[in-house]
């Protein structure tokens, strides 16, 4: 692994990424929309309850990008790749899968830092809702696991694209939010079915989100909650970075590189 390729490979992605309209227009605006459509319901249920759901609500989207930007960001990068026959050419040279992934993660960690900053500016301009009075440990924590998280899912959808090409292309839009009904973003774990309940409880995702609402209450945050949940990720990514070389080593075998599909 040499750093002048991943250097190479991130000017690479920073050029897509200033170049191209709709990949600059999905760092802001569907945060933007979450903002505005989870500050409003928020503001409704305000009417009808006594409740106050509004930093629950915006705590949990603004968090939740992480994992949103972070696997949208790996799958959508290959498919780039994909798109443009360029993959062939790419791993023709001496650059190898490892770094591509790495230059992926780290241009993928910067997008989702500069969308957090966005969404937690709006939260503050037009709801008062302040994120950074969260515990600032907790915040940390819990952006390094849901990125990395993200992370973990990007690299299991590429290993799918890399194995079986484009024709699956619509896992990188759809398995996160497919994800996120069993992470307990906007709700307790609690008020789910018990066949949904058992799911959630495995996912690493819903003890981040139970100890925000931990905190917004007032409550201790679960710190045995907070190592399961860095645990399942850094199994998960020891599992993924194999599918992954696995699928890659595949596609080379079987000239999907070349083909795309």
């Amino acid at each position: 692994m040499k750093f002048h390729r991943i250097s190479a490979l991130l000017l690479k992605f920073y050029y897509i990424t200033i170049n191209r309209v709709d990949r600059l227009f999905d760092i802001f605006y569907w945060p933007i929309i979450d903002i505005f459509v989870w500050g409003f319901a928020s503001f409704y249920i305000r009417q009808v309850s006594e409740v106050n759901m509004l930093s629950m609500f915006l705590g949990g989207i603004i968090l939740w990008m992480f994992v949103w930007r972070s696997a949208q960001d790996i799958a959508v990068f290959v498919l780039e790749d994909f798109w443009s026959r360029n993959l062939y050419h790419m791993f023709s040279s001496p650059v190898r899968i490892s770094e591509n992934v790495i230059a992926i993660i780290i241009i993928g960690f910067t997008r989702s830092i500069a969308t957090f900053f966005v969404m937690a500016g709006l939260a503050f301009l037009f709801y008062a809702f302040n994120i950074f009075t969260i515990n600032p440990l907790f915040l940390a924590a819990s952006i390094a696991i849901l990125s990395l998280f993200g992370f973990v899912v990007g690299m299991f959808i590429t290993s799918f694209i890399l194995r079986f090409g484009q024709r699956i292309q619509v896992l990188a839009w759809s398995v996160v939010w497919a994800i996120q009904p069993f992470s307990c973003v906007f709700y307790p774990l609690s008020s789910l079915p018990g066949w949904a309940a058992s799911i959630a409880r495995v996912m690493p995702t819903t003890h981040i989100f139970e100890n925000l609402r931990a905190l917004f209450f007032g409550k201790p945050v679960s710190i045995n909650g907070m190592i399961y949940s860095l645990a399942a990720c850094m199994l998960l990514l020891v599992l993924a970075s194999f599918l992954v070389d696995s699928s890659f080593q595949k596609a080379r075998e079987t000239g999907l590189l070349a083909k795309g599909d």
